[in-house]
């Protein structure tokens, strides 16, 4: 048709004219903001022994990338190659918060260079469910996005840990103007692991304690489950 002009130009910038403009969002709450956390809990939940990170690809291959891993099933699995495991539940105080609440946890007792030869650690398969919220800031929803969704770690460390992913999730709570949940408070995921006694964080044994008799056999258990993974030679 003579005189009109159907260019693309025309028929689409007047449409961009009229999308909403993103709200910017501050940096304290951008994604951005989120590595300094991100390599401190890359150093506290790096495995740091040889027997630690054999533990960690155990409990990796057990997992198999599932949504969520049956702590009482993992924990017969690692007693069967050699780990001497045991399976906890965490209580009070939680379910006074939220009733019903129930975690289940395991402790491992892995040699080390100590006088006991022995460190109590902490496995949970399913570590990164117990932070997930349901609006998340991108800052706190980057720190999530960096945690493995199963850990295995010495006591210290996992309270750490966790105090540190307590801290970053009651800061997406105040910087989204809502209050914190008590069952989100520090306490009260610390005492999903039995950890919100003020010397827990201290105790680097777990109750390994009672293994100091069999020490000589406790440093053994690390080749004993390299052979129980790879078959003997």
């Amino acid at each position: 048709m003579e005189g009109a002009d159907f260019s693309m130009g025309e028929l689409v910038f007047p449409l961009e004219e009229h999308e909403a403009p993103k709200t910017p969002v501050p940096f304290e709450a951008s994604a951005a903001a989120a590595s300094d956390t991100l390599r401190l809990l890359d150093r506290l939940l790096e495995p740091d022994t040889d027997a630690h990170s054999m533990l960690a690809r155990h409990v990796e291959l057990a997992a198999g990338g599932a949504h969520r891993t049956d702590p009482a099933t993992l924990c017969q699995l690692l007693q069967r190659l050699g780990y001497s495991a045991k399976l906890h539940e965490s209580t009070s105080p939680l379910a006074k918060f939220k009733r019903g609440v129930r975690h289940q946890y395991i402790t491992v007792c892995l040699p080390n260079t100590s006088t006991t030869g022995l460190s109590g650690y902490i496995v949970d398969p399913n570590f990164r469910d117990c932070f997930c919220i349901a609006h998340p800031t991108p800052r706190y929803a980057a720190v999530l996005d960096g945690v493995p969704a199963a850990v295995v770690a010495d006591r210290a460390f996992f309270y750490r840990a966790v105090s540190t992913l307590s801290r970053e999730m009651a800061l997406s709570f105040v910087q989204q103007g809502e209050d914190l949940p008590p069952w989100r408070t520090a306490q009260a995921l610390l005492s999903r692991w039995h950890l919100s006694g003020g010397d827990a964080a201290a105790s680097g044994l777990g109750g390994c304690s009672t293994w100091a008799q069999a020490a000589p056999q406790g440093r053994d258990l690390f080749a004993a489950k390299r052979q129980a993974a790879y078959g003997a030679d």
